[in-house]
């Protein structure tokens, strides 16, 4: 009895942590920004102008790297090239519920306080980049 109880709390435990993972595929679902007082969801107006773009995905590795996938999106190839190449250094790191993504080796990055609720991620940026939604894929 005593092992079953260790292993159903080990296997809770694994639930937990996974739930406060970054690592995974993720979708942009909004981009909320504020500039001259005007509040506006960039990921919306992305997909007014390249509706392709609600096919791209984020891969947040354990490896740790950050790479934007857009290989079957159904953008132009050269709309996939430019965005994929953008990303193509990216990095990132975890720490104490912030997340710091660079293409620098972090000598330059951007910092976002992490929050995850059901199958969302949320990004709340530290430094007033606005917030990102990511969705699980």
């Amino acid at each position: 009895m005593k092992k079953l109880y260790c292993v159903i709390i080990a296997m809770l435990a694994l639930t937990i942590s996974d739930a406060q993972n970054p690592v995974g595929k993720w979708k942009v679902i909004s981009h909320i920004s504020s500039f001259g007082g005007e509040t506006f969801d960039s990921q919306k107006a992305l997909l007014q102008q390249r509706p392709c773009a609600a096919n791209i995905f984020y891969e947040i590795k354990e490896d740790k790297t950050y790479r934007l996938n857009a290989a079957s999106s159904g953008c132009d190839e050269k709309y996939k090239k430019i965005q994929e190449k953008l990303y193509s250094k990216t990095k990132w790191k975890f720490d104490g519920g912030i997340i710091s993504i660079s293409a620098t080796d972090f000598a330059v990055s951007q910092s976002y306080k992490v929050s995850f609720s059901g199958n969302q991620m949320i990004w709340s940026g530290t430094d007033g980049q606005g917030t990102i939604v990511y969705q699980k894929l």
